[in-house]
């Protein structure tokens, strides 16, 4: 299991099962360039089959893969528009890098996706599986994240030392959460450094057909 709670799910036909495997390779090495990466994806790749279950479970819709149709669901990287948007999109809505201040980093936690004041609501025509963090810039600028998914708390994950002493910087979760349709949540990050950061989730968000088409989809 992704997750170590219990979950209600439904199996894959033989079919939309051949399917997912069929995707699986160029879902992960044509989004993903990084050797680092891909191993991150190829060791979680039984809990991002059992997140399909759930979403096919939870949407009440078939597994139709990348180019799902409007009854179907498919799959997809997680995209900031869908977690930072919560009106109209915008630049800084649609791209992972953020500007993390002196003053960010003398206070240290920095809201993120969603706020403790206002949480994330997902959508309700999505849900995804977190399975990672990543961040390319040459000197990441967040040391930890801690997320809180409905009321319960999430211990730290601290990776500081961890991404710096890489050539390219992945932090792996050993559980990694699920988020379900329409759920509240929200991710903070411990700001170490002033500076652009790019650091973003890995994971894979199980959508519609149609929310993965729709150029305004965002969050509540």
């Amino acid at each position: 299991m992704a997750n170590d709670r219990d979950y209600q799910v439904t199996l894959l036909s033989k079919e939309e099962d051949d399917l997912f495997e069929d995707e699986w390779d160029a879902f992960v090495t044509k989004h993903f360039k990084s050797r680092e990466t891909v191993d991150v994806f190829q060791n979680h790749k039984e809990a991002i089959k059992e997140a399909c279950r759930i979403a096919k479970y939870q949407l009440e819709a078939s597994f139709g893969g990348i180019n799902a149709n409007t009854n179907e669901f498919g799959w997809m990287p997680i995209m900031p528009n869908f977690l930072l948007a919560t009106t109209t999109p915008t630049y800084e809505t649609s791209t992972w890098k953020q500007y993390i201040s002196t003053e960010d980093v003398t206070n240290r936690w920095k809201d993120w996706i969603g706020t403790s004041e206002s949480n994330l609501k997902l959508s309700d025509n999505a849900s995804l599986i977190m399975i990672g963090f990543a961040d390319p810039s040459d000197e990441p600028k967040v040391d930890a994240i801690q997320a809180k998914v409905k009321s319960s708390n999430y211990p730290i994950w601290y990776f500081g030392d961890m991404m710096r002493n890489t050539d390219y910087s992945v932090y792996e979760l050993t559980v990694p959460p699920i988020i379900e349709p329409g759920q509240e949540f929200y991710l903070q990050q411990l700001c170490g450094r002033a500076g652009v950061s790019e650091i973003h989730p890995l994971g894979v968000y199980f959508a519609k057909g149609d929310h993965m088409r729709n150029q305004g989809a965002h969050a509540q």
